[in-house]
């Protein structure tokens, strides 16, 4: 009996760490699919399609438990792997969450299968950003982003760019080029095992480092851990899923939709908040149209992925980029302060001196002898004298009266405000004319000193790179010049300043002192610098 119940706490135990195991990547993929049904993409979508997104007929078909299809391998899901699977894809049986993710895989998969045909990948690559990032060009989780959740280093290492101002990571069909070429990379590492190849995209190659490299396919689910084979059944079932499903309408006038945003020429530096302001948008609107756009800041010369707005707004930008240009956040007004005098009367007590009054009231000396016309410093017992002080007194704020919408606009264009942005570009421009002018005086250092505070505003221009190595190379080639000049004079006895300027054409006692920072008293076997 004893021995029965022991069998049975240790089977327990091993069900607790299963489920645990289980619930978290359950969790892990039901928070994702939630948070890639809420798409900005997906409200405009509804809107043209309805009949698509009408969950409320029946007959969805589940891929029922046994042998699935994966990479051209069989993988079996057991009846805990389907029903744990369905209630991640339909949570208490609601099928909208599906339908929304389906919908964003009608939208990407054309691109996704066509990208990883032409690099001659197995076509079940292109259902891994359905589970990955459920199609959300959004997303984003650790250090991983964008459709095809891709590393850092990876993106880095297929040169995606990302800095403070984009992440490409969350683009679409180059972002899908560079992430097909990372999962042929691993595959290729891997021996074009695409079971390996999917589990170390997923996890990292850490996880398969340990493995032993005579696994393959899908014997590798026993040896890595839970939360990466659950991910590739996942994969399996969502394939399935996803080949099976038939809606008896099917996604149209997706282009329409995407059709009525149109790029516009970043021809200045401008604030994506700005835009919003001034063009009296949703600046959540413009993030999500444009999810490359991460930082705060459009700069002139990015092409890559164009910053595309409603084609309702394209002529509203056109007429007041120049306003949008010079916007600046409203900043709440400083309190206005004037400066009080008043007097006070000190009656001078015994021992006190002028000294001791002044610093008593946090004043000088000179002002106490000149609020008192004294001629000296002498004070007598009882004398009374004049002190002022001053107080800062808080004026009264000046209301001004709201200025009629239509007139802001107009006040914007004529008012001579600057950006933050436009002083950047204003002063570059005067940075470099002020190099090349330094060149031009033979002046190098200070030119190099210049070039260097322009590059810390643009370090990757090749022309101040070039004109600053030009600057530091004379620089060098005077200062051996001059070097070469050089001479020196050791003092001896009986030698002055006058003296010895007379044995050197054409210098001064005055360079001398300057030259060798001394004055005309001089010693013997002083040592002195002579520069001509």
């Amino acid at each position: 009996m004893r021995l029965a119940l022991f069998f049975l706490a240790c089977f327990n135990v091993l069900l607790v760490h299963t489920a645990v195991g289980q619930s978290r990547f359950d969790k892990l993929q039901s928070d994702l699919l939630a948070n890639a049904a809420d798409q900005w993409l997906i409200a405009e979508l509804k809107a043209v399609n309805p009949n698509y997104f009408d969950c409320s007929r029946g007959g969805w078909l589940f891929p029922s438990p046994g042998d699935f299809i994966l990479f051209g391998d069989t993988i079996a899901l057991t009846p805990e792997h389907t029903n744990r699977f369905r209630d991640i894809w339909f949570p208490s049986g609601d099928c909208r969450r599906f339908v929304s993710v389906v919908a964003m895989a009608d939208v990407y998969m054309p691109l996704f299968k066509r990208k990883a045909q032409q690099l001659s990948l197995h076509p079940d690559v292109a259902f891994l950003p359905v589970v990955l990032s459920g199609c959300n060009q959004q997303f984003k989780s650790g250090d991983a982003a964008g459709l095809w959740a891709m590393p850092f280093l990876a993106a880095r290492r297929q040169h995606l760019k990302i800095d403070t101002l984009v992440d490409e990571r969350l683009g679409g069909d180059f972002t899908t080029d560079a992430a097909l070429k990372h999962f042929a990379y691993v595959l290729d590492i891997h021996r074009n095992d695409y079971w390996r190849a999917t589990a170390a995209y997923y996890s990292g190659p850490a996880q398969l480092v340990a493995l032993d490299s005579l696994l393959h396919g899908k014997n590798i689910l026993s040896a890595i851990n839970t939360e990466t084979a659950d991910m590739l059944r996942f994969l399996a079932y969502t394939n399935q899923l996803l080949r099976t499903v038939h809606l008896d309408n099917q996604l149209s006038n997706c282009f329409d939709v995407l059709g009525h945003f149109q790029p516009v020429i970043i021809e200045k530096p401008l604030q994506v908040k700005a835009i919003a302001s001034v063009l009296s948008v949703d600046e959540s609107r413009l993030r999500c149209t444009n999810p490359v756009y991460t930082g705060q800041w459009l700069m002139p010369g990015y092409r890559k992925v164009p910053f595309v707005l409603e084609d309702t707004l394209i002529g509203r930008f056109q007429l007041m980029k120049d306003s949008i240009a010079r916007w600046q956040p409203s900043r709440p007004k400083a309190d206005a302060y004037e400066w009080e005098t008043y007097v006070l009367q000190h009656r001078v007590g015994k021992g006190e001196t002028l000294g001791r009054i002044a610093g008593k009231y946090g004043v000088t000396i000179a002002q106490v002898k000149k609020w008192n016309k004294l001629r000296s410093d002498k004070i007598r017992k009882g004398q009374t004298l004049r002190i002022e002080q001053r107080k800062k007194v808080m004026l009264q704020p000046i209301v001004e009266e709201e200025m009629p919408s239509e007139m802001a606009d107009s006040a914007a264009v004529n008012t001579p405000v600057v950006s933050d942005s436009l002083l950047v570009v204003q002063k570059m421009e005067s940075l470099l004319a002020k190099g090349k002018k330094f060149m031009e005086q033979r002046k190098y250092k200070e030119a190099v000193r210049t070039f260097d505070e322009l590059l810390v505003l643009s370090p990757d221009q090749a022309e101040i790179l070039d004109l600053r190595k030009q600057a530091e190379d004379a620089a060098k080639s005077q200062a051996q010049t001059e070097k070469a000049k050089v001479k020196y004079y050791t003092v001896k006895s009986g030698d002055s300043l006058w003296s010895i300027a007379r044995k050197y054409p054409g210098v001064t006692e005055h360079d001398l002192m300057k030259w060798n920072k001394c004055g005309e008293n001089i010693r013997p076997g002083q040592r002195l610098v002579i520069k001509k």
